[in-house]
């Protein structure tokens, strides 16, 4: 998983990857690493069919954002979260597969 370090870094992958999906969150908050440990989960099981980064954000009243592009176009987002490792992994899991069949491409779960 890539860290990137402003915007620019974050716009050259979308851009750059068919699938990308970029995490903008607190690393230093508990969500963050709570989500930081599921992004690593998806990653294992998608490795080379969707590419992933983390923007680090300092701002700790902003919920983390996790977003899913295709062909540099926004597909899926999600900020909102349960707080449990499980059922944050299994909800991105199912969105992620939704939005991917939904523009015709074969999940990798």
């Amino acid at each position: 998983m890539k860290i990137l370090r402003d915007v620019g870094d974050a716009r050259r992958f979308v851009y750059g990857n068919k699938v990308a999906l970029l995490a903008l969150l607190n690393t230093e908050s508990h969500e963050g690493k709570l989500l930081m440990r599921v992004l690593s989960k998806l990653e294992r099981i998608s490795k080379g069919i969707i590419a992933y980064a983390v923007l680090k954000v300092d701002n700790h009243d902003d919920p983390p954002i996790i977003t899913l592009f295709i062909n540099g176009r926004q597909a899926f987002e999600q900020d909102t979260y349960f707080g449990h490792e499980a059922k944050d992994l299994q909800a991105l899991k199912w969105g992620i597969r939704e939005t991917l069949r939904n523009w015709g491409l074969e999940p990798p779960f």
